[in-house]
Order: C-alpha cells, then sequence, then structure tokens
C-alpha cells in the first residue's frame, strides 16, 4: 500500500518554527531601523505578499530578499545574510516531529511511505536530515526539485499511484490527492485551519491527532 504524508504541519511543527524564527527577525529590523518590514509583519499587512505562491519553492534567504525589496525596492546582502542566519538559527531550535509523527511512521513503515513537500530543495533535505526520518520513506518529492508547486494538482502526477495522502491543507494535499485518486485524510492542524473550512472540497478523513490515521490506514501486512 502507497501511503503520501505531506510534510510542514504534517509531522513536523514548520509553522511554530517559522513563528520563532519571524519574532527573531522583528527584533533585527527593529534594530535596524527598518520599521516598515516592522509595521507590515506586526499588523499582518504583508497579507498581498505571502499569497505568491511562488514563494513555495523559496527558501527563507530569498524569502527575505524578496519581502525586503517588497517594501523597498532594493535590498543589501549583508542585511539579507545576516537575517537569514537569524531565522534559520531560531527556526531549527524550535523545529521538532509531532510527538505522534514517530508513532505513526514506526506504525506504517510496513507500507511504501512517500513524502510529498513544496519548498526549496536545500532546505527541505536539511529539514528532513534535522529530524532523521529520511530512513521512513521510499520516495521524496520536493517541488524545489520537481519544479511544479502542489498548488497544481498536476503535481500529484509524478506519485502514479497512491492509496492514501494525508495533509494539512485542502487546497493543496487534499485537492492534489482526489486528483489523483487517493483515499484523503485531513490532519486539521495549524495555518490553515481557516482556509479549510472555506473549502468546497471535502476530505474522506478529518483528523486532528496524527496518531488517529492508525484507526483509517490498514496495518502492515
Amino acid at each position: 500500500m502507497r501511503i503520501v504524508f505531506d510534510f510542514d504541519d504534517t509531522i513536523e511543527n514548520s509553522w511554530e518554527a517559522s513563528q520563532e524564527g519571524i519574532k527573531e527577525l522583528l527584533k533585527f529590523f527593529f534594530k535596524k531601523r527598518m520599521f516598515k518590514l516592522v509595521v507590515l509583519i506586526l499588523f499582518r499587512k504583508n497579507e498581498d505578499f505571502i499569497k505568491d505562491e511562488s514563494l513555495l519553492l523559496d527558501n527563507p534567504y530569498r524569502i527575505i530578499k524578496k519581502f525586503i525589496e517588497y517594501c523597498y525596492g532594493r535590498s543589501d546582502e549583508r542585511i539579507v545574510r545576516e537575517a537569514s542566519d537569524i531565522f534559520n538559527k531560531a527556526y531549527f531550535s524550535h523545529l521538532k516531529l509531532y510527538p505522534e509523527a514517530k508513532i505513526v511512521l514506526e506504525k506504517l513503515k510496513g507500507h511504501e511511505l512517500i513524502l510529498m513537500t513544496d519548498g526549496d530543495s536545500d532546505f527541505q533535505r536539511k529539514k528532513i536530515k534535522f529530524l532523521g526520518i529520511e530512513k521512513y520513506f521510499k520516495e521524496i518529492y520536493i517541488s524545489g526539485e520537481t519544479k511544479m508547486s502542489k498548488i497544481n494538482p498536476e503535481a500529484f502526477k509524478i506519485l502514479k499511484k497512491a492509496d492514501y495522502l494525508i495533509g494539512d491543507r485542502i487546497k493543496t494535499d487534499i485537492t492534489g490527492g482526489k486528483f489523483i485518486g487517493a483515499k484523503t485524510i485531513l490532519f486539521n492542524n495549524g495555518l490553515f485551519i481557516k482556509e479549510n473550512r472555506k473549502s468546497d472540497i471535502k476530505p474522506d478523513y478529518v483528523v486532528k491527532n496524527l496518531k488517529d490515521i492508525l484507526s483509517i490506514i490498514p496495518a502492515p501486512p
């Protein structure tokens, strides 16, 4: 049985780790008197910027560079590099697997497990290695390598076949899973909860604890 997992905020706490990184960036931008950036982040007036789905293929360095240029029209390489280093340090200090993730992966490792994630190739592979989970997956697909974000259902054709697909976002994971005929499990968690509520697309199953998928997916033979 082929089981596909999303990565960010399905297996690990990417959104929480990002929030910690952003807190450190705010302190840095304030010290550098880059107040326009601080105001945009604090008062969430950067929606137009973060709606850019091309950011799903980027790493923190390029995202920070684009954000500075979005605000000021240009960027200083030294500022971008320092800001990126500060973000990454905070991010990896807080990045961790969800407690249930290791249990689920261990229980299901007799199946064919596949990881499919958006993001920059180097950054995502660094996270996978950092969390020590590469050994569980027969195949790993990263949009930075496939050059197609999961926002496009066609990206899921690379899987060829999947029995179950687990993810935290209807717009990408659940839509893509249905596109290739997989049974879909929404892990209703993190950043996309509000967005998911507005979707007309319904997953086959919804779980609030990752461990609950063990009562849905049959155990390996």
